[in-house]
């Protein structure tokens, strides 16, 4: 005759089985990780870098030391280098805080992003949500609010008017 198993023995004992070396800590990682990956291949076009760039940048993105003051107050700043069909602009990942409205703008040329965190909702009612690619040229006049903690890849050549 053969012994039952109870079911709650083999989950306890399969708890206590040991992964492979840093499996947790991976796993833990990635959970934690903001979802930034599905726009991996977009912002990759956006910057013009290779999609392996990018996944960097995520990853060191993760460190608030890695981010820098903008001139807009509470607004932080992820500034790298593109590639050569952006070599001329300003590019990197922006970062703004949930609530925050930021103020009616132009653009003195032409602003292009990626959403990849939170949602941007603009005067005229519209929002833009995470894969949403924009871009402005110098005529657009706008002021948004983020909902959330709000994230943009970005390619921005001239200056904020």
């Amino acid at each position: 005759m053969s012994a039952k198993v109870q079911p709650e023995l083999a989950l306890a004992a399969a708890r206590r089985t040991p992964g492979p070396a840093g499996l947790r800590e991976r796993v833990l990682a990635r959970a934690t990780r903001p979802g930034w990956e599905p726009w991996r291949e977009r912002v990759a076009a956006l910057w013009d870098v290779d999609a392996a760039v990018v996944q960097g940048v995520f990853e060191r993105a993760q460190d608030d030391s890695a981010w820098t003051d903008s001139p807009i107050p509470t607004v932080r700043a992820f500034h790298l280098e593109g590639g050569p069909s952006v070599a001329d602009a300003d590019v990197g990942l922006v970062r703004i805080p949930g609530g925050f409205r930021f103020p009616e703008h132009t653009h003195t040329e032409t602003e292009e992003y990626v959403v990849l965190q939170g949602v941007m909702r603009f005067a005229d009612g519209h929002r833009e949500h995470p894969g949403d690619r924009v871009r402005n040229d110098g005529s657009v006049r706008h002021s948004y609010v983020a909902e959330g903690d709000v994230i943009v890849a970005l390619v921005m050549r001239g200056e904020l008017g």
